[in-house]
């Protein structure tokens, strides 16, 4: 099961870099973002140089981008470039989300990248149809970013040294991650340094069908 094509690394250097965004997202319950920080204790300890691991209160599931943290948008302000988005964006998030109830993902499956560790989810389709509905009724920026197709949360990310990925494979083998979050409500989010290292909820999109 070793990614033979991809025996090593490829470290990012963003990590810890001032970088402003605006995202969509969704939280882990407590119990579950204890559990996938225990997990990630145990990679620490397995492989303690090369990754950096999300901290606890940072951990989060992607969902979209309003203004993407690691795209420049040819120079421009991005706090402007979010006022005029919000415009827009807020009242299709919101009309999209008043109609959605509560849901659950299955999260069980791990892959290791070269760049990062990224713990995969299935629903029975309600983020594709937030997406979706979401990306057809709004326009995105010029540079903007096309949201993930799949339900994932990144967990850490290979930074400075090169490492063998081997090793961090094997403990994602011997550690399956194997859990259910129930989605009731995403969040706006202002991100300031990455990965969410320093970041503000702005809104709360509740799911109340």
């Amino acid at each position: 099961m070793h990614c033979m094509e991809h025996p090593h690394s490829s470290p990012v250097d963003w990590v810890g870099q001032e970088h402003l965004g605006f995202v969509i997202n969704a939280a882990f319950s407590a119990e579950n973002a204890s559990l996938i920080s225990q997990w990630l204790e145990g990679l620490n300890q397995r492989v303690p140089q090369g990754i950096y691991t999300m901290p606890l209160q940072s951990l989060h599931i992607t969902v979209l981008d309003w203004v993407a943290p690691l795209f420049d948008y040819g120079g421009a302000d991005k706090r402007a470039l979010y006022a005029q988005l919000y415009k827009t964006y807020e009242p299709v998030l919101r009309t999209t989300t008043d109609s959605m109830g509560t849901f659950d993902i299955q999260f069980s499956e791990l892959k290791v990248t070269p760049g990062a560790i990224i713990l995969v989810g299935q629903d029975d389709g309600q983020f594709a149809h937030l997406r979706d509905t979401f990306m057809n009724a709004v326009e995105m920026p010029e540079g903007g970013k096309q949201p993930p197709t799949i339900i994932h949360s990144s967990l850490a990310r290979f930074i400075a040294p090169q490492i063998k990925l081997s090793q961090v494979e094997d403990y994602v083998i011997e550690h399956p991650l194997d859990f259910i979050q129930t989605i009731s409500e995403f969040r706006l989010i202002e991100t300031r340094r990455e990965p969410m290292q320093d970041f503000s909820v702005i809104d709360n999109f509740k799911l109340t069908r």
